[in-house]
């Protein structure tokens, strides 16, 4: 059989082989695509972004719509969070997203193969179809986008049953009355508060003496305050032992602090790996870190010239938002490009509840890094929007600027709509934009986004002297 020949081959389906194909189409180039799973989509449309915003979007609409009476509506009756039509709600929004995807790859140009992928070499891919069959591709230039894997815990491996990855959730059919979550990181959090609206007695489990670690500590304490607020048990600096079964089936999980916990279900979120296990890049030449990742350049191209990778294989965002980006430089630059890859103002949407907005530095890694922090800050409540549409919710912006110049450093926000208003930070600090900038705005009244012009006058209030008291 003739090997499948075209200008650019890109192994993996998800956000960033999607994003690949369409950038190296447009530019008229000859695309074949390979993907293991029988739905082009990847972790994001499946099992990750997706169906987690799905559940997160669902049980925020439920909560707004307990307070209705905030809004001078009365609701008869009142409302009900039901589970298996999140569930159906979720099946019918990844068909549809399913369909995007095929008109994205729907041309004369792109070319489709199912089946798992091994690298040949540099040129050439072996793909072995569901089928049993065997397809050869041969492609001058190669993007790597094979996503990632849930990571696995020693000692406590996921079965699909008691013990559920991220990537298990979306076949759990009927909701558990307990559940213990490992790992407080942004995946953790997001399914603590989404379990917790629906009524799931909650257990939240970290090893680090906080949640979210990496984020603001002001933001992380609002965040940590709500848990409390909402029933959710978290147990910080602590780590899970091990687990066993008891007489009924249902885990029961230890900690270092002697504590057995019971639950009916044990969500493992401590973090993704790149799938780089079976496709034998190693042996064909391809350059890997310590964790499995593919290294790559500010090109995204690998150690081999030609060999380009994207998304959650690089093993460094791990968001389906930077993956898409990375997807269309990789594919850009494999055809001949010269874009580089700005990770520097990367933003970071939470949706906890609230969700949390973060782009930039941290007060803490301004300091780290040698700046000395100005800060400013507005909650919510000083927002008229805010108090008259968010009034059942907290919320704080804070903006880090250098005292010396006041350039902004990083802004951070808790709150609803919080992971939206973030993208207006990420094209400031691009712009190198200034406290005096925000403050000499003109934002809308009444909205959310004042109050960015708010925290900035904060911070500038705090370089100005206080008048010198009257002579005697």
């Amino acid at each position: 059989m003739e090997p499948v020949r075209a200008d650019l081959a890109v192994l993996g389906g998800g956000e960033a082989g999607i994003a690949a194909v369409v950038q190296a189409s447009e530019m008229g180039a000859q695309v074949v695509l390979v993907e293991k799973d029988p739905q082009l989509g990847g972790a994001c449309v499946h099992t990750g972004t997706l169906p987690s915003k799905v559940f997160s979007i669902s049980t925020g609409v439920y909560e707004m719509l307990a307070k209705l009476k905030n809004f001078g509506i009365k609701a008869e009756g009142g409302f009900k969070l039901d589970y298996q039509e999140v569930l159906a709600s979720r099946a019918r929004i990844t068909r549809c997203d399913q369909g995007v995807i095929g008109a994205h790859l729907r041309g004369p140009n792109v070319k489709v193969i199912r089946g798992e992928a091994v690298l040949r070499d540099a040129r050439r891919l072996s793909v072995r179809t569901p089928e049993g069959g065997e397809v050869a591709i041969e492609a001058p230039r190669l993007v790597l986008a094979a996503g990632s894997r849930p990571f696995q815990v020693p000692g406590l491996p996921t079965d699909g049953k008691a013990l559920l990855s991220t990537d298990d959730l979306v076949d759990m059919p009927e909701l558990p009355a307990r559940m213990v979550v490992i790992g407080a990181g942004v995946i953790g959090c997001e399914y603590a508060f989404i379990f917790r609206t629906f009524g799931v007695e909650i257990v939240l489990v970290e090893k680090m003496e906080h949640a979210l670690p990496g984020q603001d500590k002001d933001i992380v304490a609002v965040i940590e305050k709500e848990m409390k607020r909402r029933g959710v048990r978290f147990l910080p600096g602590t780590v899970v032992g091990g687990y066993e079964l008891g007489p009924d089936g249902r885990p029961i999980v230890t900690t270092d602090k002697g504590e057995r916990i019971e639950s009916d279900k044990v969500l493992v979120c401590v973090g993704r790996s790149p799938a780089t296990a079976g496709l034998e890049l190693e042996a064909a030449g391809v350059a890997l870190g310590p964790k499995g990742q593919v290294l790559a350049d500010d090109h995204l191209q690998t150690n081999i010239p030609g060999v380009y990778a994207a998304g959650d294989i690089l093993g460094r965002w791990m968001l389906s938002a930077t993956g898409i980006l990375e997807g269309a430089i990789a594919a850009e630059n494999a055809l001949g490009g010269d874009r580089v890859l700005d990770e520097r103002f990367v933003p970071s949407g939470i949706y906890t509840q609230p969700e949390i907005g973060s782009v930039g530095l941290t007060e803490e890694a301004a300091a780290a890094a040698g700046f000395e922090p100005l800060i400013g800050t507005c909650t919510y409540s000083n927002l008229v929007k805010a108090c008259a549409t968010y009034s059942y919710m907290p919320g704080l912006i804070k903006m880090v600027f250098d005292r010396g110049t006041h350039r902004l450093l990083g802004a951070h926000a808790v709150g609803s709509e919080a992971a939206e208003l973030v993208h207006l930070l990420s094209m400031s600090l691009r712009l190198q934009a200034t406290a005096e900038d925000f403050a000499w705005s003109i934002f809308h009244h009444p909205s959310l986004s004042e109050g960015f012009r708010e925290a900035a006058r904060d911070a500038l209030a705090k370089t100005k002297k206080p008048p010198s008291p009257p002579a005697a």
